[in-house]
């Protein structure tokens, strides 16, 4: 699991984003159950957008276990991503990955200034800090604007 501003970085190119939504919030159901938690406990959820030259490549929605990282809306992810904050204050000790092509919705498409007709790359990702869920994050990349690159060993 990777920063994406230094992916982009070490493409040659310059990365920034916009902060779209930060909030606390009380779990739904969903939400809950997605951070091994219970319903109505403490949350953030935040939604950025990621550029590459201006060129948008990636919606990160997250929510965040306010238990766990209770500072995170105090935050500037403008300036910072949240997984480098994330991996500073509960540093990663596991993570899950689901990869799945979608087509994107029509709020999808107009932040990622794409047709309603592109596929998009849709990564599910948890991460913990020992036995705590502290994150769950919907990752979305425009087909024609994404690699997923991994080098596994014995």
């Amino acid at each position: 699991m990777h920063n994406i501003a230094e992916e982009v970085a070490l493409r040659g190119n310059k990365h920034h984003s916009e902060l779209l939504v930060l909030e606390s919030a009380k779990a739904t159901v969903e939400e809950a159950m997605s951070l091994g938690g219970r319903t109505n406990q403490n949350i953030f959820r935040s939604v950025v957008l990621h550029y590459e030259n201006d060129l948008p490549i990636q919606i990160e929605e997250r929510i965040v276990n306010a238990s766990l990282v209770p500072d995170y809306d105090k935050q500037d992810f403008a300036t910072n991503t949240a997984y480098e904050y994330l991996m500073k204050v509960a540093p990663m000790t596991e993570g899950e990955h689901l990869v799945e092509a979608i087509l994107p919705n029509e709020l999808e498409c107009q932040r990622l200034q794409i047709s309603a007709n592109e596929p998009c790359l849709q990564i599910k990702r948890r991460t913990w800090a020992g036995d705590d869920i502290v994150t769950v994050a919907r990752l979305l990349h425009p087909g024609s604007r994404f690699q997923l690159f991994g080098h596994f060993g014995r």
